[in-house]
């Protein structure tokens, strides 16, 4: 270890505040490192180090030097934690870089053909499928709404007429059982969507899927879409 370390130390220190500060939009007033942990937003396998570098960091800052050099010379060891945090937070990236974008995505819409929608959902493997109108998610057709179709029609068998418009309240949003759904921001932490994943894994109401809006709201067209499986790193 040499007094370089502690210089180094203290621009890795500042450059992390500077990105949560960007990330999270947060004031000046104090410490960025010091709210997510507070907020337990900080990765869980470096949350330790991260407090630990936070009292080093405030014992720099409150302490004089003595004749001109600094008290404390953090390990390398320190060095890597803010190193490999700072790398994390940078390659983290908000809602529209983890998403699934609409032009990839499998969409139908309320004219489409039932049987149709249903064959290319079991040909690919998917389990949902946003339903569209005018680029907004107007309803979700599901594994589970099938089922409750078969069941209110009393049958065993889907007419090769039907449409999605005949099932229109089968596909609304509070009409999965099974699952739910949620509209986000493009803009939001890429964190902050995984936590919400998190979450309501804890209360057991299943997250199925998220929908990236620009500001996170239904009645804005669809950007993208958001599963675990895009999270996954976060978990």
């Amino acid at each position: 270890m040499t007094a370089d370390n502690t210089v180094t130390f203290l621009d890795l220190y500042n450059r992390l505040e500077r990105l949560i500060r960007e990330r999270y939009h947060l004031s000046r007033d104090g410490g960025a490192i010091a709210w997510l942990l507070n907020r337990d937003k900080a990765p869980r396998a470096l949350r330790d180090e991260l407090d630990y570098c936070r009292e080093v960091r405030n014992f720099l800052q409150h302490n004089e030097r003595i004749d001109g050099s600094y008290a404390v010379i953090p390990s390398d060891a320190m060095l890597d934690v803010l190193r490999t945090t700072l790398e994390r937070f940078e390659a983290m990236g908000c809602a529209e870089d983890v998403c699934t974008r609409r032009d990839q995505l499998s969409v139908a819409t309320f004219d489409d053909a039932l049987l149709d929608v249903l064959r290319n959902m079991a040909d690919h493997g998917y389990a949902h499928v946003p339903v569209l109108e005018d680029g907004r998610v107007a309803g979700v057709l599901s594994e589970g709404t099938l089922l409750a179709y078969l069941v209110e029609h009393s049958s065993s068998s889907i007419s090769e007429a039907a449409t999605l418009a005949e099932i229109k309240q089968l596909l609304d949003l509070d009409a999965h059982e099974q699952g739910r759904f949620a509209f986000v921001a493009r803009t939001m932490p890429a964190d902050d969507v995984a936590e919400l994943f998190q979450t309501s894994l804890r209360e057991a109401h299943r997250l199925a899927m998220v929908f990236v809006t620009e500001h996170g709201t239904s009645d804005e067209r669809l950007l993208g879409i958001i599963t675990a499986w895009d999270l996954a790193k976060f978990f």
